[in-house]
């Protein structure tokens, strides 16, 4: 696929799966890749933040696989270097790693950047800055991520239902409200607890697309 053709997955695709052992009930990541392959989840992030370089390369390097055999596209987080070496289709990074054009310069055109906004202004930099979609969020409170920002402003939701970027939403999204934020206008939905913390993975992404059809 190419990287256009990723980005478009972005936006007619609303489950996007967020993947770390740390939330996965014991199971490993390639287990959960697998998992989420068959429940027919077609985006996946890796993301791991208490891991060695190696154990990452290893695990990224065989989850990439198996997502490229079938037809997934595969984003690493925050790590251009690893993004380059195991073949990902694109990359995502927040607002203190490295900015959009660096990553871009280092991994070439073909991988697309994703970058994580709370704010307005943060939008408006990632647009200026080249990224090809923004993930927008905390859309809700969340345990998911430490440090999370506060929760998105109303006005900061207006503008993203306008922006010019595939927007991604985050934080806090789940069976019970994926809903309102599809009706609201949101149509891409990037979910970590709602998704590889839930006993039966396939119930899960079933139960979540049949709320966005129903919404």
């Amino acid at each position: 696929m190419t990287k256009e053709e990723h980005l478009k997955r972005l936006m007619e695709d609303p489950i996007y799966a967020i993947m770390g052992e740390e939330l996965s009930l014991g199971r490993k990541n390639l287990d959960i890749a697998r998992a989420l392959i068959k429940a027919g989840v077609k985006i996946i992030q890796y993301r791991e933040k208490h891991k060695t370089w190696r154990e990452k390369y290893a695990e990224a390097t065989a989850i990439s696989k198996l997502c490229h055999e079938n037809n997934v596209t595969f984003i690493m987080n925050d790590s251009a270097d690893l993004a380059i070496i195991c073949h990902a289709d694109g990359v995502h990074v927040g607002q203190d790693d490295a900015p959009v054009q660096i990553v871009k310069d280092l991994a070439g055109q073909d991988i697309f950047v994703g970058v994580s906004t709370n704010t307005t202004d943060e939008m408006e930099g990632a647009l200026l800055d080249g990224a090809d979609y923004i993930g927008f969020g905390p859309m809700f409170p969340t345990q998911s991520k430490k440090d999370a920002d506060a929760v998105v402003s109303s006005e900061a939701r207006n503008f993203a239902l306008q922006f010019e970027l595939p927007v991604v939403t985050i934080g806090g999204i789940s069976l019970q409200n994926i809903s309102g934020l599809y009706q609201e206008g949101f149509r891409s939905f990037a979910m970590i607890s709602a998704v590889i913390s839930q006993p039966d993975i396939a119930k899960a992404v079933s139960d979540l697309r049949q709320a966005v059809q129903d919404a």
